[in-house]
């Protein structure tokens, strides 16, 4: 890869130097000056309001004026005639006789605020009275001037100076001061006999509309957004118990589509940004590129080998991250959003920002919670009566008599008849997932600054049972710190945040929701009457085997799982002059995950003389260094705003992963060491992946009227071959604010805030794995050639495929009603994608069997966004705001000249013109045939038939593709504050009747072999054929695993129309009630608040799906829980 390190080398070249540039600019800055150029400007206006006059001086003027609507809304009816004037002159003309007054924050901004009374000194005894001083600064540690300072419940106060500095005379020690500024909340302080109240932080008040939008190398605000992005606050993440940070974002993102695949913690999680943009699965996915702190992040790791241990395959990286830390996060999904991050935003981009330090006096905050946890609902499963009755009709049904107790030729096949308890019942349900599970959360953090330092530091740690049995838990700890810092004149900044992030799993080596839900309800009890797990032999065998593989043998089988996080990030920016400032940051994350599982002789039926021992040890090191330097200008030109940005990114990521497996163990106190083990296996794999980019940005902002915004990047990537190494990838977004033109404002003054915005640009997708076009080659294990281990190649080289083509267009219209009081956003959106990248199969004969290429197939997913805001009601003591979310996703092939589907032909019914996506084929099926019991289906010509063959059946489509509705209420009312989420999906799933779990083998059979203790069915299949003539909805059963015709129809029908129901469901995914202490109460012991809470996940779904869960649909994994959370907040 020569040409990837030669431009690695010139840009790290080129980063050296600018930040050599930025420290000499550093110790060579200069102050700017703070005076307002005092212009001459002509104005005339009749009888309108005074901040429509405003306006329009800050346009003729070039002058940003800032100034609160409500403060100036009762001057409606004002005049001015100004020919040739100075502008301060015409301030003073408009603002004196009205009580307000203006003040100069630098050269090209003032804001408007009212004159404050002079304070009047009060000559009063010393011991009543005292003399308090502070300083008031905003959110970035720079003064806020000409804030009003007062005495609550008097007229008396005072403003700060130019530094944000007060002293008022004769205040009460018992006082209240009212600390209040334009666009500032107002804040009030307790003086409790204080003479320096210290450094007093404002918070700005900013509506939805101005609230930052956060666009990876740049930010701006919803109002001036020329893209898509949706913002998740840390407050919405922060109230749900919850320990992925995704699974806190499912539903509140329209045609964002977040599947977890099972309730376990750190369970894998599905994501999905506006449809698929790849006809490949698997390896090849289209997950949306995940930042935190300016670092990418995994989504999915590869962990234990899935041989030994619960940790499956793969977890969910983002487990690593604490919600409570999270300040907000952003979703990109337009063109004009993701084009900067060139091919790595194709499938969209999600944003993580965590919190970090503010000026102010040092405060502790404390939070304590503690919860419960539990599976929501139970399967309606045979009981001991109706299953031995299914048993015997089984048996009859293959013309044989059913088994008993008599029975000499006991074995795997019936010992459910001859050998367990015909009377016992247990509810297998209840007693593997039937517990609730304890969870404990604390959180610590202390944080504080100086308007030129700021900083945080905290820590968390959880602890997380589980529903099955044992001592099972999830433990998760987290330490972090950021601390950030500017020069006394603002233009050096800088800041460093960390965190260190390590959880814990110790588990049993199986999830028990399978054997919950298929145990036959008579198996025998877990423990014999002397307390030692009970394998129940026949007592007629000479051998004494047991009959089942005991349950709780599998709490032996444990997995400990260790994973830790190390996050970094550092960032220096210097203003080089009033217009050029230089930025550059770098980032580091390490991930590592080791897993042992162990499979002691213990864990096996001591009648078992050939038992043996096994152990797997696996490990992951994934890192990931990523560096950022860029170089910006923001200055005027003519009436508008130009902003420009030219930088560079260098990411270099590596992965290691390696697995040891022993077995042949004949002691468990060796299990832990592989040098002793008879039989060893190892793998290991190494990967390194480099990507290199520059890219520029160029925005014009008009009056903030008319916006343009245009990126462009030229990406290099080591997944491809050389030649093929780069791409080039571009955007253009605009957008016109036609609600600031003067038309509109007077024959549309119900419409406070309209914009229509268009962009169109074209990103890429090299997602294909490293070294990929290369002829990779993997050992075979298990076999060995004169003590050699022989390798077998894993693919077909191919240095000749390039980068996908995905090509974006939105169109949107955002508008604000009554003061923004409502808010909605309509989007449309259109993705195509070319050039897919896929897998193709090659004859067996040839060796390897695939090659990864370039198919001309050409996709489209499409679709409409709606978002909705409404501020019902505000009042001083109740507010109640609702949010709402709506999406629609369509998609087809437009191309597929290579004819087959994927080059596997998996799907003859996918054709140009039609859905690739989103729907399944399912045989047609016209239920059980009266006379022979059968499933019978509609072959190709229209005839009802019991045919197995699945060649010449005839096929229908099925619509899978969801359909999701997120609503979000918040109210509050004087100290309480309630929130919840609801969430309705319409689909179609998978009937849980047809699970695999159900199907591996025939309904009425059963087999105790060790891990295939099936069984058990669900009550509804009883509605099943029993004598010619019934008309039923199931075929009949069988007592054998396997037996022609039923079980090839039986398959048949999983995948027909049978296999399919209505699975929508409206779920109350999060509530969150809470309680904040009187202020009176927090001022007498000292506090900065105290606050108690109820929090809630998952608590109410009605739904008419029948499984576990309509979301996971799936009868052999965990369902999502119901979780219930108490707890305390208090800020020191």
């Amino acid at each position: 890869m020569p040409v990837i390190v030669r431009l690695r080398n010139r840009i790290l070249y080129l980063s050296s130097v600018l930040i050599v540039s930025m420290q000499l600019c550093f110790f060579a800055n200069a102050q700017g000056n703070a005076d307002v150029p005092d212009k001459r400007i002509s104005l005339s206006a009749r009888n309108t309001s005074l901040g429509f006059i405003l306006k329009k001086l800050s346009k003729i003027s070039g002058i940003i004026i800032f100034f609160s609507t409500e403060e100036l809304a009762p001057f409606t009816n004002v005049s001015v005639n100004a020919r040739d004037r100075l502008f301060s002159d015409v301030m003073h003309e408009l603002l004196d006789n009205r009580g307000l007054s203006y003040v100069v924050v630098n050269s090209r901004t003032v804001t408007i605020t009212r004159k404050a009374p002079a304070p009047v000194p009060i000559l009063t005894g010393k011991d009543t009275t005292i003399s308090v001083s502070g300083k008031v600064i905003n959110e970035k540690g720079l003064p806020v001037i000409a804030a009003s300072v007062a005495i609550a419940g008097t007229s008396r106060g005072t403003t700060t100076d130019q530094d944000g500095t007060f002293v008022i005379n004769g205040v009460p020690r018992s006082a209240t001061l009212t600390i209040s500024s334009v666009s500032f909340l107002t804040q009030q302080i307790q003086i409790r006999g204080r003479n320096n109240l210290g450094v007093i932080p404002l918070k700005e008040y900013v509506s939805d509309l101005d609230e930052t939008v956060v666009k990876g190398y740049y930010n701006t605000t919803k109002r001036l957004n020329t893209g898509t992005v949706i913002t998740l606050k840390g407050r919405d993440i922060n109230q749900q118990p919850v320990s992925n940070p995704l699974i806190a974002m499912m539903g509140r993102v329209p045609n964002l589509v977040i599947t977890p695949t099972s309730g376990l913690p750190n369970a894998e999680v599905n994501i999905q940004l506006r449809g698929q943009n790849s006809l490949s699965t698997g390896s090849l996915r289209s997950e949306p590129l995940i930042i935190v702190d300016g670092v990418p992040y995994p989504n999915t790791l590869k962990a234990g080998s899935g041989s030994f241990g619960l940790v499956r395959n793969q977890l969910s990286a983002l487990s690593f991250i604490n919600v409570n830390d999270i300040e907000q996060i952003d979703v990109l999904s337009d063109a004009d959003a993701t084009s900067i991050y060139g091919s790595r935003g194709g499938n969209g981009v999600i944003l993580i920002t965590t919190k970090k330090g503010k000026a102010g006096a040092t405060s502790i905050n404390l939070s304590l919670s503690t919860g419960i946890s539990q599976v929501s609902k139970k399967l309606d499963l045979l009981n001991t009566s109706q299953y031995l009755q299914m048993r015997r009709e089984a048996y009859a049904n293959n013309g044989m008599i059913p088994p008993d107790k008599q029975t000499q030729e006991k074995n795997y096949s019936n010992y459910d008849l001859t050998v367990w308890d015909q009377n016992r019942y247990t509810d297998w349900q209840k007693e593997f997932f039937g517990r609730t599970a304890m969870s404990y959360n604390g959180n610590i953090s202390v944080s504080g600054g100086s308007p030129t330092v700021q900083y945080l530091v905290g820590g968390n740690f959880s602890t997380q049972k589980y529903v099955f049995p044992g001592d099972n838990k999830f433990e998760n700890g987290t330490a972090n710190f950021s601390i950030s810092g500017n020069s006394e004149n603002g233009r050096f900044k800088s800041s460093l945040s960390g965190s260190y992030t390590f959880n814990t799993s110790f588990s049993n080596s199986n999830d028990f929701t399978t054997l919950a839900v298929t145990l036959a309800p008579n198996a025998p009890a877990i423990y014999a009457k002397n307390g030692t797990l009970n394998w129940e032999p026949d007592p007629t065998a000479t051998n004494k085997t047991g009959t089942w593989q005991n349950p709780y043998a599998q709490l032996l089988q444990t997995s400990l799982s260790k994973n830790n996080n190390l996050r970094g990030n550092t960032e220096f920016s210097y203003k080089i002059s009033e217009n050029i400032s230089a930025r550059a940051s770098a980032g580091y994350s390490e991930i590592r995950t080791r897993n042992l599982g162990l499979t002691p002789i213990a864990s096996f039926d001591p009648a078992d003389t050939t038992a043996k021992g096994a152990s797997s040890l696996t490990s992951l090191l994934n890192k990931s260094f990523t560096f950022d330097p860029q170089i910006n200008y923001t200055g005027q030109v003519g009436a508008g705003k130009l902003d420009g940005l030219v930088g560079i990114t260098i990411q270099n990521q590596s992965q290691e992963n390696e697995t040891i497996t022993g077995t042949g163990y004949t002691s468990d106190a060796l299990l832990k060491s592989f040098i002793v083990a008879p039989i060893t296996y190892s793998t290991n794999n190494t990967s390194e992946y480099k990507y290199a980019a520059i890219f520029a940005r160029l925005s014009y902002n008009w009056q903030n009227k008319y916006l343009v915004n245009i990126t462009g990047r030229r990406d290099g990537s080591s997944r491809f071959g050389p030649g093929y190494q780069f791409g080039n990838f571009w955007s253009t977004g605009l957008a016109w604010i036609f609600s600031e033109e003067e038309p509109v404002k007077k024959k549309l003054p119900f419409l406070s805030y309209g914009k229509l915005r268009f962009s169109i640009g074209t990103n890429g997708n090299d997602g294909i794995g490293d070294y990929q076009y290369l002829e990779l080659y993997q050992g075979i294990p298990n076999v060995s050639y004169q003590d050699i281990r022989p390798i077998r190649s894993m693919g077909v080289a191919n240095p000749d495929y390039h980068w996908e083509k995905v090509r974006k267009m939105e169109a949107a219209l955002e508008t604000g009603f009554f003061n923004d009081r409502i808010l909605l956003t309509t989007s449309f959106w259109r993705t195509r994608a070319s050039d897919q990248l896929g897998t193709y199969r090659l004859p067996s004969t040839g060796g390897a069997v695939t090659i990864i290429a370039n198919q001309h197939a050409e996709i489209q997913n499409s679709g409409w966004d709606f978002i909705l805001n409404t501020r019902n009601v505000t009042t001083k003591n109740f507010t109640w705001s609702t949010s709402a979310n709506f999406g629609l996703q369509y998609n087809k092939l437009l191309a597929n000249p290579d004819g087959l589907y994927n080059g596997y032909g998996l799907n003859r019914f996918v054709t140009v013109g039609k859905p690739f996506t989103g729907f399944a084929i399912a045989y047609i099926s016209k239920g059980v045939n009266p006379a022979t019991g059968l499933y019978q289906f509609v072959d190709a010509d229209g005839n009802v038939n019991t045919d197995k063959d699945n060649g010449n059946t005839q096929g229908m489509k099925i619509n899978t593709k969801p359909l999701t509705i997120g609503v979000s209420n918040t109210l509050s009312f004087k100290g309480f504050d309630l929130s919840f989420f609801l969430q309705f999906t319409h689909q179609t799933g998978r009937n849980y009747l047809f699970d695999y779990v159900f199907i591996s083998r025939n309904p009425g059979s059963f087999s105790s072999e060790p891990g295939q203790e099936y069984g058990n069915i669900p009550v509804e299949l009883l509605n099943n054929w029993k004598k010619p003539g019934n008309i039923t909805a199931y075929q009949k059963f069988s007592s054998e695993n396997y037996s022609e015709p039923i079980t090839p129809l039986l398959n048949k029908a999983h995948e027909s129309n049978l296999g399919w129901v209505d699975a929508s469901f409206l779920r109350l995914r999060n509530v969150a009630l809470s309680y904040n202490l009187p202020a009176h109460w927090i001022s007498k012991y000292h506090l900065q608040n105290f606050k108690v809470y109820i929090q809630g996940q998952n608590l109410l779904t009605i739904t008419n799906y029948k499984g576990l869960d309509p979301e996971t649909q799936s009868a052999s994994s965990l369902p999502l829980l119901r979780v219930l959370t108490a707890g305390i907040q208090i800020g020191l």
